[in-house]
């Protein structure tokens, strides 16, 4: 008998350590932060989000789990948002225009932060920047106000120009708010516009890169648009072979021999959506997030590029540059 009560006080003693006792703390779920469209693990980008935790005091993998999908085509960019609703992400960070309509196609629920966009109340993502209305918030680029700006720039910095070719897709984000923003400036500029349609493939770029030259364009505009940033290298190799000066409002453009981009610092930006992703996990509703507009503009110009095309940069342009790539 003795040995037999040994043996239950053992068997009670066991459960006892096994199951927590009434009131007591569970371990917290780490939340999980998918990341549609993601950028390279390498990249300026991502690091700069990561930064953004960091000095939120989120540590990737103690208290905070990041699910990085990086660029897929964007034919199976729905069928990666579904998977991600699937394993129930706690919130999804995207970084473009493509990814932000697969993620809404997704979910109606899960948050979704999004960067690197113009006008989303123009595009749908959101009712109003100041009240979202729905589960879409983040940072918007306000590039619906700057096409006028890429066109005053190209005339400071080469003022005889007369003729200024503009690559666009009529399908990108902020088409038309941005059409006419530039269409305006060309008007109090005494700039002739030579619209230049890309609708989806890569290949038309070099088509339309030749009716620019045809044309006597003596300078080009890129737009935003998906498929300008997918054939940015293309972009970049037909301006320097055939000696045209080229404005973008990404600053990888200019980083990869273009003369010259401004936009909104993306650095910045992306920091910025690490913000919205803790407000998010504390609990505050991204239909109650106002949209932040992009302070931090910068405008870089490419040197090198200018000396290889022949053109010589306004000391006062260089002066109201950011960055300078020499």
């Amino acid at each position: 008998m003795r040995t037999g009560r040994l043996l239950y006080l053992l068997i009670v003693a066991v459960l006892a350590l096994a199951v927590p006792p009434a009131g007591a703390q569970q371990p917290a779920k780490i939340p999980r932060i998918a990341l549609l469209g993601s950028p390279s693990p390498s990249s300026k980008i991502l690091h700069s989000f990561k930064q953004g935790l960091r000095e939120l005091n989120y540590i990737e993998g103690q208290n905070i789990i990041l699910d990085p999908r990086y660029r897929a085509d964007i034919s199976s960019l729905n069928d990666v948002a579904a998977d991600l609703v699937r394993h129930q992400v706690d919130v999804i960070v995207v970084f473009t225009a493509q990814p932000i309509l697969a993620a809404m196609k997704a979910t109606k629920t899960i948050p979704i932060v999004m960067t690197f966009v113009g006008d989303a109340a123009s595009e749908g993502f959101v009712a109003s920047l100041e009240r979202p209305g729905g589960n879409i918030t983040g940072v918007s680029g306000l590039t619906t106000e700057l096409g006028g700006k890429w066109l005053e720039l190209v005339k400071e910095t080469i003022p005889s120009v007369r003729r200024v070719a503009v690559l666009w897709n009529p399908r990108s984000e902020n088409k038309f708010p941005v059409w006419k923003s530039v269409d305006q400036a060309a008007r109090s500029l005494g700039v002739d516009l030579q619209w230049l349609e890309v609708r989806g493939f890569r290949r038309e770029i070099d088509r339309r890169f030749r009716s620019a030259i045809w044309d006597r364009a003596e300078a080009f505009i890129v737009l935003p648009g998906g498929v300008f940033f997918t054939g940015m290298s293309e972009i970049v190799e037909l301006a320097l072979r055939n000696r045209l000066p080229g404005i973008s409002w990404r600053d990888d453009f200019a980083e990869a021999g273009g003369l010259m981009s401004y936009g909104a610092n993306r650095l910045e930006q992306s920091r910025r959506a690490a913000y919205f992703v803790d407000k998010i996990l504390r609990g505050a509703k991204p239909a109650e997030l106002p949209v932040e507009l992009s302070r931090n503009f910068e405008l870089v110009i490419n040197l090198k590029t200018a000396r290889e095309i022949g053109i010589t940069i306004p000391p006062r342009v260089l002066a109201w540059a950011d960055r300078v790539i020499k």
